[in-house]
This record gives structure tokens, sequence and C-alpha cells, in this order.
């Protein structure tokens, strides 16, 4: 997968040259895509940088408040959310929820529901569980009563990590099937393969707290065969299904197996993303718990 996105990436520098200036209508255009690609690849500050230098050449173009240059920052959270940036994600996610009063239509209503979900997502990330189920509630209520499909799904994901992070497990596991069975009954689900990588990422981490490591190895497995087919090495989401499944066999006891994935996958997290990130610090605990078992 690795070289088909590079491919990619390479496609959309070109489209770039041939149209420097952000298109400012309704298709995207060469940055649009490439920032998904760079975002697929695991290359989230290049991603986010360049999501944040096109929304400032449309917003020059256009308006501040024109919906590609909206998406775009709303797009960002995501990526600063992976590069663990807290307080630039609570900032922008604040900017945002002001600026989305002067959307029009359906974008009024879908960009505050996007930067909540972005929002809460970080705070999970953070180990803020109950602020970010107490975010989302409201959100996934409205995202129900208007039957936003896909929408929803990704609330009921971010709602599950929230929950299997206060050891509500059986909840996020009931949280994981709402996000699934939306997902089948998605028409073209199979394009959707970023949607199932984070289900069975969900579902992984939430049978390793309703300790079923078996399971939960089972479900990380399917979620990284997703990411190598879909996603770059370094993406936020391989690197933590890599950590589920590193804690999944220690907890059955496959020590020798679960140091070495859990040491590589420590060395991925600091190389890609730093000592001091949240994904570092929860790979080197997982490691610390390996370390501490006794023989």
């Amino acid at each position: 997968m690795q070289g088909r996105l590079q491919e990619a990436e390479s496609e959309a520098r070109s489209a770039i040259e041939v149209q420097p200036v952000p298109g400012r209508f309704e298709g995207r255009d060469g940055r649009d895509v490439l920032a998904l690609v760079l975002g697929d690849l695991g290359r989230h500050r290049e991603a986010a940088d360049l999501l944040s230098a096109t929304a400032a050449a449309r917003a020059r173009i256009t308006s501040s408040d024109h919906r590609l240059v909206l998406k775009g920052r709303s797009d960002r959270l995501q990526h600063l959310a992976y590069l663990g940036l807290h307080e630039e994600v609570v900032a922008e996610a604040g900017a945002l929820k002001t600026a989305a009063r002067g959307a029009e239509g359906i974008h009024r209503l879908l960009l505050p529901l996007a930067v909540t979900n972005g929002l809460a997502f970080s705070l999970s990330l953070h180990g803020h569980y109950e602020q970010a189920e107490h975010l989302l509630v409201p959100v996934l209520d409205e995202a129900r009563r208007r039957r936003l499909g896909r929408v929803l799904m990704v609330l009921h994901l971010g709602a599950a990590r929230a929950l299997a992070g206060q050891g509500q497990a059986q909840e996020a596991l009931a949280a994981v099937k709402k996000a699934q069975d939306i997902y089948d009954q998605a028409p073209g689900a199979e394009a959707l393969a970023h949607d199932l990588s984070a289900i069975f990422l969900a579902r992984a981490a939430a049978l390793l707290a309703l300790g079923r490591p078996a399971d939960a190895e089972h479900e990380a497995r399917h979620c990284l065969s997703q990411c190598e087919r879909h996603l770059g090495r370094a993406h936020h989401r391989a690197l933590e299904a890599a950590t589920v499944l590193g804690a999944a066999l220690a907890d059955l006891h496959r020590n020798e197996e679960a140091a070495e994935l859990l040491h590589a996958t420590h060395d991925a997290w600091r190389t890609h993303f730093g000592h001091d990130h949240h994904g570092t610090i929860r790979a080197g605990q997982a490691l610390a718990t390996l370390t501490d078992q006794p023989d």
C-alpha cells in the first residue's frame, strides 16, 4: 500500500503545479487530495500544515466562513489530535464552533458535530474519558434523530473509546456494534476502508478492557491487516492497533511475542511522534507492565 500512496502523493503534487492557487468551489483540488494522502501515510504534521495553509489561501480568495475553508480547518483537528496537540485542538474547536454559526444549510449542522467529535477524540487520547463522553451524548442524540449515517457511526466509535477508557467495556462493545451495523448497511461500504479499520480497533480495545484478550488479539490483527492495505506504517491508528495487540499478547502470557512487538511499536511511536506523545507513553506503560509480570 505504501507504494500506491506514494504514487498518489506524486500525482497530487503534479496537480498542484498545474493549479497553484487552491480551488475555490465545489470540487477537491490537488491540495485537498494531497492532505488526504499525507494523512493516510501517517504524515500527520505535514497534513495539518497543508490543511492550515490551504484554508488560509482559500479564505483570502473567498471568505473565512466559506464551506471549504471551514471543512479544511475541521479536518485538521483530527491530525492535531493524532499529534497530541490537545491545547491546539481545544482552541481551534472553540473557534470553529463560533465560525459554524455563519455556515449555511447542512454544513451549519455537520460542522459542529465534526468539531465536537474531534475534541472528544483528543480528550480520550489524553485520558479525559468522562469529559469526552459528556461531549458526545448530545451530539449522538442529534445525529441519531437526523439519521446522519456515517456521522453517527463515527460518533459511536468515539463513545466506545470514552466508555472503554472508563472501564465500561460492555457498553463500549455495544457502541461498536451500533457502528458496525451502520457500516454494514451503508451502500458501497467496501469503499470506506478507513471506517472498517477504526471499527476493528474500537472492538479490540473494548474486548481487551472486557478481559477477553484472545478476541482482542483477533480484532487488533484485523485492524492491522486493514491498515497495511490502506494506510502507512506510521499512521496513528496502525501504531495504536499494534499497542493494543501487544497488550493482548501480554495478557495471554505470550510474553516474548508481546515484548518484541511492544518494543518495536514504542520505538515507532517515539520516532514518528516524540518521546512525550500519548502513544509513546502508553506503549511504554504496556512494556513496563510486561516487565513487572512474575516469571
